[in-house]
């Protein structure tokens, strides 16, 4: 039985659509996505189990949290009636327009708990965001009285090179720092290669045979991880490093049966080699010879169950994230 009695600390996702489509984004968002946002019944739902289980705080994240200010202040308000702390608000600042309808939307958010933003600073948004909306969208914060969470300010000084009354490819930063710079950023932003994170990066990779990957198969130990977790808006919960994957939160505070939840059952006791056994016995999946490991390969057979075979797996949601990549 898929089972959790315990969490320390994760993030809400209240919605996947975005305003940008950030080619490190690990959850594929963008605006193609539907316009769904987390309801005030799920809200509840959510953070009256997530406190029964211990978590005391998680931060709220997208897609772009932000792009509903309406629909947010229901979330905060159940946050806030069950007794569960809002560590901060990530926001990637596309949704500023001008210095007083900011500051209403954040007065509410204050009002609501909000203490802090966590602002998007690196080259991957700068791709759709202009970075005078990053700089004013901080000193509204700054007069608003709420702390801000540059991530990363790091790059501070590579988007300052540019022009920031426009967005600039990844493309023109690569010309201006040097062709080795799309990997370094990789690195220096501690990224995880999932989503479209992996399709970016993966024919930089190096390769391994096929068996050569099997071999080395280890079982998924971090899918019932009790740390850095997500919930989104339909209730799912998100492992710490594999979004795409997921269970329905209250399900696994009951116990979710393992013969439904088949692909996160397999990956968690046998790991990849596991659910290649699963999908080339049961759904004729036919591997490449050669992958960039465990999770280039996973990712390959959950792109073919979801997309090729057109299955409605229950674990293998939303969709979108495989649709959206």
């Amino acid at each position: 039985m898929l089972q959790i009695s315990y969490l320390v600390s994760g993030g809400i996702i209240t919605n996947y659509k975005c305003s940008s489509r950030c080619r490190h984004c690990c959850y594929s968002s963008s605006p193609q996505w539907p316009n769904d946002y987390m309801t005030p019944s799920m809200a509840d739902e959510i953070f009256r189990i997530l406190k029964g289980l211990g978590c005391r705080s998680v931060h709220i994240g997208g897609g772009e949290p932000l792009l509903r200010p309406d629909k947010i202040l229901a979330v905060l308000e159940a946050a806030k009636k069950n007794g569960v702390h809002i560590e901060y608000i990530e926001t990637n600042a596309s949704w500023y327009k001008d210095e007083a309808s900011t500051h209403a939307i954040l007065k509410d958010l204050k009002r609501c708990g909000v203490h802090t933003l966590l602002i998007s600073i690196d080259p991957y948004h700068n791709e759709y965001i202009p970075f005078w909306k990053v700089k004013a969208l901080m000193a509204a914060c700054s007069k608003a009285g709420i702390e801000v969470f540059p991530w990363l300010m790091d790059f501070w000084p590579d988007i300052e090179a540019m022009d920031d009354s426009k967005p600039h490819s990844l493309d023109e930063y690569v010309q201006l720092f040097g062709r080795d710079y799309l990997l370094q950023l990789a690195k220096r932003y501690g990224l995880n290669l999932k989503g479209r994170a992996l399709k970016t990066y993966r024919p930089m990779m190096k390769k391994q045979p096929f068996e050569q990957v099997l071999r080395q198969s280890r079982p998924c130990r971090l899918l019932s991880g009790v740390y850095h977790f997500h919930v989104d808006l339909y209730g799912n919960f998100v492992p710490q490093s594999c979004p795409g994957l997921s269970i329905p939160l209250k399900e696994l505070v009951r116990g979710a049966d393992p013969g439904r939840y088949r692909v996160f059952h397999a990956l968690e006791t046998e790991g990849v080699k596991g659910l290649v056994e699963l999908a080339m016995k049961e759904y004729g999946f036919e591997p490449q010879a050669e992958y960039a490991g465990d999770c280039d390969l996973c990712y390959d057979i959950r792109n073919y169950l979801v997309l090729e075979r057109g299955l409605d797996l229950p674990d293998l949601k939303p969709e979108g994230h495989y649709k959206y990549v």
